[in-house]
């Protein structure tokens, strides 16, 4: 959701938030003084609608904002620590490899070689343009790790040491569940349902700081503003970190590239 704003550069980010929250804004100062003076009252008459009104509304907002910022950090924790935990499996099977024989050890090295330098060259773009798992584009890191653990399995069958292989198979599945588990967190973020209610909260405070300083235009265009800067920031900051592989605050493919240096 949102991929458009979630690949912008932070301040370009801010700027295009902050124009569409003040294009709403006016949207609002404008609907509520045609509607007040539709019903008869006058431009500087003070309605009867108490401003703690606007305090419920806003205690709400900031409530809301809290609880999906906390999800969305859990969110980048799990992202970031699937990421590590894949690399230091592929590292813990390139270490163990040296005790196979010379020809198992070269193709398990050449297939995690591979692996990594699809992680970082597939993987990574299309998890930040936001591409579902489902695209075949995830397939080849994920053929890489099965043909890999196919070819531990059968010469662990065949050996009659099995386990020298033994090892390798269990960190050869450790990188498969934890490449499961980094790209279901590339799809973690707000749902639908969080933005519809925030936006609905957020756009209902304007309203009411529109309404209880109608009397007075001047106190009515700083008040609302005064809302949109804060209103812009919150939004600025979740949709800064909604998706943990988009954007410039995302999780990079800095461990893998360590392992590949290696």
């Amino acid at each position: 959701m949102f991929i458009l704003l979630h690949q912008l550069s932070l301040p370009v980010m801010f700027a295009t938030v902050l124009v569409i929250c003040l294009a709403i804004t006016w949207i609002v100062i404008g609907l509520v003084r045609f509607a007040i003076a539709r019903g008869g009252y006058a431009s500087d008459e003070p309605l009867p609608i108490r401003e703690s009104i606007v305090g419920v509304c806003a205690t709400i907002f900031g409530l809301m904002v809290a609880f999906s910022a906390a999800g969305l950090w859990a969110d980048s924790l799990a992202a970031r620590s699937a990421v590590q935990q894949e690399a230091d499996a592929v590292e813990n099977v390139l270490l163990l490899s040296s005790g196979l024989p010379a020809d198992l050890q070269t193709s398990v090295r050449d297939s995690l070689k591979a692996y990594v330098l699809h992680v970082v060259s597939g993987d990574w773009p299309a998890m930040a343009n936001g591409e579902r798992i489902e695209n075949p584009v995830f397939d080849r890191s994920g053929d890489i790790l099965i043909d890999t653990i196919g070819l531990l399995s059968r010469r662990s069958g065949a050996n009659a040491q099995p386990a020298t292989y033994q090892p390798l198979v269990n960190q050869l599945l450790a990188v498969r569940h934890a490449r499961l588990l980094r790209l279901s967190a590339s799809h973690t973020g707000m749902s639908w349902a969080q933005w519809i209610a925030i936006w609905i909260i957020s756009t209902t405070t304007v309203v009411a700081i529109a309404v209880s300083n109608n009397h007075v235009f001047r106190m009515q265009i700083l008040a609302t503003h005064i809302f949109v800067v804060v209103v812009t920031s919150a939004y600025f900051v979740i949709l800064a970190h909604d998706r943990p592989f988009m954007g410039q605050i995302s999780v990079q493919p800095t461990a893998f590239l360590a392992v590949s240096a290696n």
